[in-house]
């Protein structure tokens, strides 16, 4: 492609982002790879296919290989279109990606991608857009249809799409009501109505958050077999790691045993001290 024609390119996929409706503040357009002297776009995350069972209401990740092939990487639970508002089925993009986006019933979803028009991926709805102000009777539904037509996820769901799968990644939304995925379907965690944390989603990894750094939960080292151990998650959790070792799951527990759990990273268990709510 000449120069001149990039150049002509660009213009046009800006004035096409312009034209996707918009509501409320903090809107950021859809994150774009950093470019390269000679006008090439690059952008070195994976390639994924995100795969939607609006039935079941799961989400399978899979990372697509070089030869074409597709490996299943993740589940996610989720929460699709109630009847009245089902997500609708096809193949989709992705486009535009959001930190807090306001919805139409004026909440607040987090980590949002926009796949198709004004359907989008995000967290479950918040009051504000502030994590402490979590609906968390929303959250409990999780597993359930529920929305208005976007996929709801936990924050920590929600984000991993948000920083792992980059613009123009493909969505696909079918119904099966027999199998939620290759991965299966996870078990989201339920909140306590009188859980003094109900406002906080329990998957949010900020440094705020009282699920994992307030009073009543702290983090342990993980002391399991490899089997046990978590290798996606912790690949997840640290950008760093997944690029030099994907999701080997042999590199992945060796680094933890070996240096990971010296530097204090987080294997993803948990452990609840007397006196305070339990997680599920």
């Amino acid at each position: 492609m000449m120069r001149k024609d990039r150049k002509i390119l660009a213009v046009v996929i800006c004035a096409a982002m312009l034209c996707y409706p918009g509501m409320g503040k903090d809107v950021r357009a859809a994150q774009l790879p950093e470019i390269e002297e000679e006008g090439e776009i690059v952008d070195d995350r994976p390639d994924y296919v995100v795969y939607v069972n609006r039935v079941l209401n799961c989400v399978t990740i899979k990372q697509q290989d070089e030869d074409g092939s597709l490996t299943p990487v993740k589940a996610m639970v989720c929460s699709c279109g109630r009847e009245e508002s089902a997500t609708p089925e096809g193949t989709f993009r992705t486009s535009d990606y959001y930190e807090w986006r306001r919805m139409v019933d004026d909440t607040f979803g987090r980590y949002a991608v926009r796949f198709n028009r004004k359907i989008l991926f995000h967290s479950v709805p918040y009051i504000e857009d502030s994590p402490d102000t979590l609906k968390w009777e929303e959250y409990n539904r999780l597993g359930e249809n529920a929305s208005l037509g976007c996929v709801r996820l936990a924050a920590e769901d929600a984000k991993w799409i948000y920083d792992n799968c980059k613009p123009g990644t493909k969505v696909v939304v079918y119904s099966d009501t027999e199998e939620a995925g290759e991965l299966g379907k996870p078990t989201a965690e339920k909140i306590e109505p009188d859980s003094p944390y109900r406002l906080w989603d329990p998957t949010d990894d900020s440094a705020e958050n009282p699920w994992f750094g307030g009073d009543g939960v702290i983090a342990v080292p993980f002391t399991g077999t490899m089997d046990e151990f978590d290798y996606v998650a912790y690949a997840d959790r640290y950008p760093d790691l997944r690029k030099v070792f994907g999701y080997d799951k042999e590199a992945l527990y060796e680094h933890y045993v070996t240096c990971g759990m010296d530097e204090g990273r987080i294997a993803r268990e948990i452990e609840t001290i007397e006196g305070t709510d339990d997680l599920e």
